[in-house]
């Protein structure tokens, strides 16, 4: 529960949230790192997203000002789904594969007895990852995707890269992998057809 975007806005949470809210804007103000932007996680509906935007802009975080990008980690079906309206409040979005892939399947993957059952490549999976990819990109939104999912299966790694999704991030042990993976996949979408 600590990683849900609903305790941000929580009045149980005020004092934590605003000193995490204290410490971004220092790292950006003070240390002069205005590169550094926010992921909001687990944010299920619109309206949460308004209530932690309100309270973040209340902390002096406000989505534009000095550059300030958020960002949504796009995790929960109803991100997937509801990405029109998610890309009017957010910056962009990564895909956080492994919890995405969870809640659209109903399998816990740390679960011993059902465990077996997680599967990044179910069809229903590479829909929904085609489903965020392409409606990132209908909003002008960037996209990247962050989990295992792209590192476990290079399937998917040349699949998003074909969708035109825009990050890929991966642990360090796959990093060569997947970087050749990418770019075998952007050569064949460079080759004329015949």
């Amino acid at each position: 529960a600590s990683r849900r975007a609903s305790r941000y806005a929580h009045p149980a949470y005020a004092d934590g949230f605003a000193l995490e809210c204290r410490a971004i804007r220092r790292v950006r103000a003070e240390m002069g790192l205005a590169n550094l932007h926010v992921m909001v996680p687990f944010c299920r509906r619109e309206e949460e997203a308004r209530r932690v935007l309100a309270a973040m802009a209340g902390h002096g975080l406000e989505r534009g000002k000095d550059g300030l990008e958020i960002h949504l980690m796009c995790e929960i079906p109803n991100n997937v789904i509801r990405i029109d309206a998610f890309s009017a409040l957010f910056d962009g979005f990564s895909i956080g594969s492994n919890d995405l892939t969870q809640l659209t399947l109903g399998v816990d993957r740390d679960s011993e007895s059902v465990a077996f059952d997680f599967d990044e490549c179910d069809p229903g999976m590479l829909e929904m990852l085609r489903l965020a990819v392409a409606g990132a990109k209908r909003n002008g939104r960037h996209v990247g995707i962050c989990g295992e999912a792209p590192a476990n299966h290079p399937d998917i790694a040349r699949y998003l890269t074909r969708l035109g999704i825009d990050a890929i991030s991966v642990n360090p042990s796959s990093l060569l992998r997947t970087i050749m993976v990418v770019q075998e996949a952007e050569s064949e979408l460079a080759m004329p057809s015949d």
